[in-house]
């Protein structure tokens, strides 16, 4: 775990030297859209038409919830219904078609 770890250019560079990035909405979701690396991205809460990442290459996977997007940092609910509707397999399906190995993945690697 390298969060709080690198500066910003040394983010950049990690990026840009991986395949593809599984993250929600965030600064190292736009930057690796940036480098050029593809991204998987989250999304639960935010709109991803307003934040989404830029590039045809990019993916974006969310659930069609009545109380998304809310664009609030906490869950009034207290649920987080939104992201955990999400699941593992929807994300490794959603990481083949974006080409990558899902071997590694699946081994932790």
């Amino acid at each position: 775990n390298l969060a709080g770890k690198t500066t910003i250019l040394q983010l950049a560079v990690l990026l840009k030297k991986s395949s593809l990035l599984v993250t929600c909405d965030s600064g190292p979701m736009h930057l690796a859209a940036a480098v050029g690396t593809k991204v998987l991205a989250l999304f639960g809460p935010t709109d991803p038409v307003r934040t989404g990442p830029y590039g045809s290459k990019n993916r974006v996977l969310q659930k069609d919830m009545d109380c998304s997007p809310c664009l609030r940092r906490s869950c009034p609910e207290r649920t987080h219904a939104c992201m955990e509707a999400i699941t593992v397999d929807e994300v490794l399906q959603e990481v083949v078609k974006l080409g990558s190995d899902t071997h590694s993945l699946r081994m932790g690697v």
